[in-house]
């Protein structure tokens, strides 16, 4: 009897406790792979143990001579289940490094009952090299003026260790691209803007960063003129709301029902449009590097303009503001279903029903250009067709948040919405983009 006790109490202990004697060790990961470090590095580290939670972490930093601790931290049990680590900053605070070889070391160990209850463990070695040299970094186009909601051309040239560089226009990043045709592999060019609605004194910066992390920035000479745009209110009628917001929220998944058809609308009008704009931005970020585009960009033919890029509409309900967003395009209208043009030759990207402009057409010019062509009633065009200037994409209508058939013709640079009147402007276009980059290859 005292046998069959026994081995019952251990079956007994081991159901309670059985989940503590899990195999599983620490995880431990970094935020990135790398195989440099720089003077400020941007490395984030996570160790995690979902099971039975972290015991212990150490993170070490060896470089010749030197072994640094630069965490060492012990947990209370199932207290901590992930650990997060910003070992940038740790190196930045514990340690000077010298340029050359290194190791980070981390340590984990768990609360598990095995090993002897020492718990499961986890070793990580990662060598790498400390570069602490920023890349060299020159800026070759002369004077750039730029207005308030345009866009401008900046030619600079970078060593070959630039991983990345290109524009900082306050927090808005304009990467660069080789420059067409040009002898020298190191010359670059990058299309950047000033937002709208961002002051003339934003900082602007060319920047350029290698592998290890390590950054060089260049001021450029540059001139803003600043711009006013229109302010005005807008009637928001009954009948207009009970056009749009059953036909946009059939079509869109991300607006939740607010119960109430005018709180429905703001909701389209404000979040929809930021969702709007966020993917056109993640698009840009496909670009290829060269221009698809040839010559200026083209108006829709013998259209009227109903509003302007930037005009900042209060939308008024019963007597009282419910909503206010800026137009970041062009109303152009012609007749009823009239057939819409290509502005210039791209890449079509998008071709469907896009949030607030209902159908709608995105052509990938190159460089982060992209054109939106919306409100249309019928689409000719595919995802992934290559267009040319004045092809037509298909008819104008009133889908999404119009009132009237017409189109709305908005350019983006990298997400960011910029003047089309600069780039149907072919002078615009040869003093500020083309002759820049051809006076650096004539050289």
């Amino acid at each position: 009897m005292l046998g069959v006790v026994l081995i019952l109490l251990i079956l007994l202990g081991f159901g309670l406790t059985y989940k503590r004697w899990e195999g599983q060790a620490p995880r431990i990961m970094f935020d990135r792979n790398f195989q440099a470090l720089g003077h400020s590095p941007r490395l984030n580290l996570t160790v995690e143990d979902p099971e039975t939670g972290l015991r212990h972490v150490m993170i070490r930093l060896r470089q010749q001579a030197q072994d640094v601790v630069l965490a060492d931290e012990s947990f209370d049990r199932s207290a901590a289940k992930s650990k997060s680590y910003d070992v940038g900053k740790l190196i930045a605070d514990k340690y000077k490094p010298d340029s050359g070889p290194a190791t980070l070391s981390v340590e984990a160990d768990d609360y598990a009952f095995r090993n002897f209850a020492r718990g499961n463990r986890s070793d990580l070695h990662k060598d790498f090299a400390f570069h602490l040299q920023p890349p060299r970094l020159e800026v070759l186009s002369g004077q750039h003026y730029i207005n308030q909601g345009g866009s401008e051309c900046v030619v600079y040239r970078v060593s070959e260790d630039a991983e990345s560089s290109g524009v900082q226009v306050g927090e808005h990043f304009f990467p660069g691209y080789p420059v067409p045709g040009g002898g020298d592999k190191n010359l670059r060019f990058a299309l950047f803007a000033l937002e709208y609605d961002l002051p003339a004194d934003t900082p602007m910066k060319v920047v350029a960063r290698d592998a290890a992390g390590n950054e060089a920035t260049a001021e450029f000479w540059h001139k803003v003129f600043p711009k006013k745009f229109r302010s005005r209110d807008l009637p928001l009628e009954d009948s207009f709301v009970a056009k749009v917001v059953p036909e946009i929220m059939a079509h869109t998944h991300e607006i939740k029902d607010q119960g109430d058809p005018v709180k429905n609308f703001v909701e389209i009008n404000s979040h929809l449009r930021k969702l709007n704009h966020e993917t056109i931005a993640k698009l840009a970020q496909q670009s290829p590097g060269q221009f698809l585009w040839n010559g200026a960009f083209v108006q829709l033919s013998n259209s009227k303009v109903e509003s302007y890029f930037a005009d900042r509409r209060t939308y008024v309900y019963n007597g009282k503001p419910v909503d206010q967003q800026d137009h970041v395009g062009f109303d152009l209208s012609v007749v009823q279903h009239a057939p819409i043009e290509a502005a210039n030759d791209g890449k079509v990207v998008v071709a469907d029903y896009f949030g607030i402009y209902g159908n709608a057409v995105l052509i990938d010019h190159g460089a982060g250009l992209i054109s939106l062509y919306g409100h249309m009633s019928s689409i000719d065009v595919k995802p992934g067709q290559m267009v040319k200037k004045k092809e037509i994409l298909g008819k104008s209508g009133a889908t999404g948040l119009a009132a009237g058939d017409h189109l709305h013709f908005g350019l983006f640079l990298h997400g960011v919405p910029v003047n089309p009147t600069e780039w149907w402007d072919e002078k615009w276009i040869k003093d500020h983009v083309l002759d820049r980059l051809e006076s650096l290859n004539a050289s």
